[in-house]
Formats: C-alpha cells, sequence, structure tokens
C-alpha cells in the first residue's frame, strides 16, 4: 500500500509540473502576442479634384525619396494653378508640400487650394502614429488631350495627281496641358482612310514641329501636311499623334504591375483629320 501511495503522490507531482509548464508556456505567448506591432496602414486611397469629370491612377515611381505618383487627368484643360482637391486616406496624418520644401499640414476638410502648375512639383506624406512610417505621393495634374490644333479638319488644296504637295505650317497647334511632353513629330498611324478605290495607299503624311524636343505648357508649333497620289480622286484619312509625359524631374515612371516602364501616363492620342482632291 505503502509503494501504491507514494506512486499515486508521484504521478500527482508529474501531472502538477506539467500544468504548470503548460500554465507558462501560454503565458510566455501571450506576453509574445502582446509585443507584437500591428504596422499602420499607410495610402491615398482617393485623390478627387473639384471636377465633374476626371480620371484617376497610380502609377509607381522608380525614384526616391517619392514611393509612387498619383495621376490625375482631366477631359480639357483646367486653372493648374488654383485646384483644391479632395483627399481619402489611411494613416495618422497628411502634410504636403511645394517644390521640395518643408512639408506642412494639410487639413482634408477645408479642401486647400493648390497652385498645381508646372513647374511646380507638389508631394502629399502620409504618416503613422509616430512618424516612424511614411509614404510620398506626387501628384500630376494635367488634362487627357494636352496637344489643341488650331484646325482639327484641314483640306489643302486641290492638287495634281503625280506632283509632291507641300503644306508648311498650313496650321498650329498649342499644349494646352500642364507639363511639356514630348512629340512624335512625325506619324505613321493613320485611321478611317479613304481613297477613290479600295487598296490605294493613304494620300497624307503629316508632321507637328515645335522649337525643342519638348513641347513646354502653352508652346505652340506647325502642322505640316504632305500630300501625293497617282490617282484623281478625294481622299481623306485622321493622322494619329502619340503624346508621351516628360515632367523633366530626372526619374523614370515604373509600373511595378506591368514590370515595364511607363511613357504614356494616359493622354490621348491628338487626332488630326485630313483631307482633299487629286485632280488631273
Amino acid at each position: 500500500m505503502k509503494h501504491i501511495k507514494k506512486y499515486h503522490a508521484f504521478s500527482f507531482l508529474i501531472i502538477a509540473l506539467v500544468f504548470l509548464s503548460s500554465c507558462s508556456s501560454n503565458d510566455d505567448s501571450d506576453k509574445s502576442e502582446d509585443n507584437e506591432v500591428i504596422a499602420e496602414k499607410l495610402a491615398i486611397t482617393s485623390f478627387k479634384m473639384l471636377s465633374n469629370n476626371h480620371t484617376f491612377s497610380v502609377i509607381k515611381a522608380h525614384t526616391q525619396p517619392l514611393d509612387s505618383l498619383v495621376v490625375c487627368l482631366f477631359p480639357s484643360a483646367v486653372d493648374y494653378s488654383n485646384i483644391s482637391p479632395i483627399i481619402e486616406f489611411e494613416g495618422a496624418s497628411i502634410e504636403y508640400r511645394i517644390n521640395n520644401e518643408a512639408f506642412h499640414a494639410y487639413n482634408v476638410s477645408l479642401e486647400e487650394s493648390i497652385d498645381f502648375s508646372y513647374p511646380n512639383t507638389i508631394d502629399f506624406k502620409v504618416a503613422n502614429s509616430d512618424n516612424s512610417d511614411s509614404k510620398v505621393y506626387r501628384i500630376i495634374v494635367d488634362t487627357e488631350r494636352p496637344i489643341v490644333f488650331n484646325n482639327i479638319e484641314i483640306e489643302i488644296p486641290d492638287s495634281q495627281v503625280n506632283v509632291s504637295y507641300s503644306g508648311l505650317g498650313i496650321s498650329t497647334w498649342t499644349n494646352v496641358g500642364n507639363y511639356p511632353i514630348r512629340l512624335a513629330l512625325r506619324t505613321t498611324e493613320y485611321v478611317d482612310v479613304v481613297t477613290p478605290e479600295a487598296g490605294l495607299n493613304n494620300a497624307f503624311s503629316t508632321t507637328l514641329t515645335d522649337q525643342s524636343d519638348f513641347a513646354q505648357p502653352n508652346q505652340s508649333g506647325d502642322v505640316n501636311v504632305f500630300a501625293g497620289a497617282t490617282m484623281v480622286g478625294a481622299y481623306s484619312a485622321t493622322a494619329l499623334f502619340n503624346l508621351y509625359f516628360n515632367e523633366n524631374l530626372g526619374y523614370l515612371v515604373y509600373d511595378d504591375i506591368a514590370n515595364e516602364y511607363v511613357k504614356n501616363i494616359g493622354y490621348q492620342k491628338a487626332a488630326l483629320k485630313l483631307k482633299g482632291q487629286m485632280i488631273e
């Protein structure tokens, strides 16, 4: 009996030690979980302008100290010097700066007016509660259609077949956008081509010229139209020009999702209609 009592006492002691050990382990686990720091979400979730219509997109930037670009493109030109953004964000605070100066608090409820006109650069910073982490967004404000033609449809004078026509400076264009843009000065893209007979080549060639490689805001240039055909009749076509973003700030825009560099931030192709008669 004494052996049995000793055995029961020993068993009880082991069970008690295991139970205490288990409790201690759970306590340590709880403390470990309590000590874990949950990272705060930091993001601009919506950046709307005081406009009835606009487009919104976010493009990553391969540069420091910027984390990304917020691109806001209006359907037409606006007063870029007086824009009041409506912002929604995740984080403890939001600040903004102009031309890389010191950041200042931004009151989202007041919808403060900001001068976004080039060459100003506008950055917003979202930070966590103790300012140990933050994200910086550069805001790009422009129009979808920065190139405006003085005449959207050009009719060349009646031209003889087999004779080249050169319409240098036949019309003009203007950059009504907010940034310098790089022009594809000569286009090879034509749509809606109409010729006297099916299968004939487009009769037109079109170039845009300016004073430099980049069209600055409010800068104008010439439209040049060349024509030539071997058959009498009416010809028409629409020339499309690709427009490439060039903020000229020394960084490349990079799309992490598509894994490629980005030249076009959403500009619509500039469209110019052409028509003319080829005569004997």
